[in-house]
């Protein structure tokens, strides 16, 4: 095991739930055929959060604070993680009826004055996170 890895390990150890600034960007799901169905999606800003208790990735946000959205993706289930152009991740689950979900996700961090801004570097960190988490929930299952 690198010492990048082992990093991402201790930090989920310790924190057990970790939170970003995030914008949900685009959502479709793909039937058993592989078909796309894109679904209409707002701009929706909010917290993109990995729970360990819980073992869930969980995205809670809004636009313009009047339409909300919370979209829970269990480790389980979680098929994929990718990086596609450089700042937004995509994570792709097996939902109800064995039909895939796929959301992606511009992830941000936060300047001196509390703004928070699209980042590469944010991104990076939540893919490594993730895959260091779906590896824990593959090996130690659940009590």
């Amino acid at each position: 095991m690198n010492s990048g890895s082992n990093i991402y390990e201790k930090l989920i150890r310790k924190l057990k739930v970790i939170t970003s600034k995030a914008w949900l960007v685009s959502r479709f799901d793909e039937d058993k055929e592989g078909h796309v169905k894109p679904k209409i999606t707002l701009r929706y800003f909010g917290y993109l959060v990995l729970d360990m208790k819980k073992r869930t990735i969980l995205f809670q946000g809004s636009v313009l604070k009047f339409k909300k959205i919370l979209i829970k993706i269990p480790l389980n289930k979680v098929k994929l993680v990718r990086i596609h152009g450089g700042t937004n991740l995509r994570i792709k689950w097996v939902g109800d009826r064995g039909m895939y979900h796929n959301a992606l996700f511009l992830v941000g961090e936060l300047d001196a004055l509390g703004i928070a801004h699209p980042s590469k570097r944010a991104a990076e960190v939540w893919y490594n996170l993730l895959n260091k988490a779906l590896e824990i929930a593959k090996s130690s299952p659940r009590k």
